[in-house]
């Protein structure tokens, strides 16, 4: 084989290789965990390109595009900082998408109302999605009943913010038991029941639930460390303090109560 066909041969060979996916950014200069991730999976990638598609359109419509740049690099860094795993990040892109098609939609309709030129003739407006009503179905009882988040309106704003205000960490609630994965748990598939109880002289209480053990937590002030006592048991004696580390079960409940995201129960 010649020179010339060992070079093509070996090109054809890396090519080949190569993952065939797309994104906003060049995978080739991947730095972080996220992007490198981002890069090797078909469906971060395809959300990336989408989203990067609709930043441009986005940035384009902005009023001050210096606010829009600043917030959109918060945004960025929120990412960075706070998702390490492939859920997380396929819930930025989610919702950083819809934030985007609804600033880009706002910033139209803003146009629109702007003081027409002279002899410019007026045409009426088509109707926003969301002035569409949607046609509402009767309910069925053949199926379960829909899920209800326990969420104020002030909690719900709170969920999916924009700037770089945290994403709760449950996977699902219901009748104000939020339901979590433990991350350090030899498997993911049984769930923790957490309910939290309020405020009671400065600190917060959260009790969570796994089989037949009630676990009771305990922080105040920022919840730099939090206390946890097996009930039933002596709050003296028996209450263990560990560290939040903003990694562990622990530390992802008390950070979701301090950050507004868990409705108060009942009395205990």
């Amino acid at each position: 084989m010649n020179k010339a066909a060992s070079v093509a041969l070996a090109a054809l060979c890396i090519f080949a290789s190569a993952p065939l996916l797309a994104a906003s950014f060049d995978c080739g200069k991947a730095g972080s965990a996220n992007e490198k991730t981002i890069c090797g999976d078909a469906e971060l990638s395809s959300l990336d390109d989408k989203l990067g598609k609709t930043f441009r359109q986005a940035r384009q419509r902005a009023a001050d595009r210096r606010a829009f740049n600043a917030d959109s690099d918060r945004q960025w860094r929120w990412r960075e900082q706070n998702c390490h795993e492939r859920t997380c990040l396929l819930d930025w892109y989610h919702r950083r998408q819809a934030e985007l098609e609804t600033l880009s939609d706002s910033s139209i309709a803003e146009a629109a109302r702007l003081p027409l030129k002279a002899g410019q003739v007026a045409t009426p407006p088509a109707p926003a999605l969301a002035a569409v009503a949607p046609k509402m179905q009767a309910p069925t009882h053949d199926g379960p009943t829909p899920l209800r988040l326990a969420l104020n309106q002030a909690q719900i704003a709170g969920i999916a913010p924009s700037g770089a205000t945290p994403w709760p960490h449950y996977v699902r609630v219901d009748k104000g038991e939020y339901f979590y994965q433990d991350p350090q748990a030899a498997t993911r598939e049984q769930l923790v029941g957490v309910r939290y109880y309020g405020i009671e002289n400065g600190q917060y209480i959260l009790e969570a639930s796994r089989g037949n053990a009630v676990l009771r937590y305990t922080c105040s002030a920022d919840c730099a460390y939090i206390g946890q006592l097996t009930l039933p048991g002596d709050v003296e004696k028996d209450t263990i303090i560990v560290r939040n580390d903003r990694a562990s079960l622990p530390s992802l409940i008390v950070n979701d109560a301090i950050n507004g995201l868990l409705a108060e129960s009942g009395v205990r």
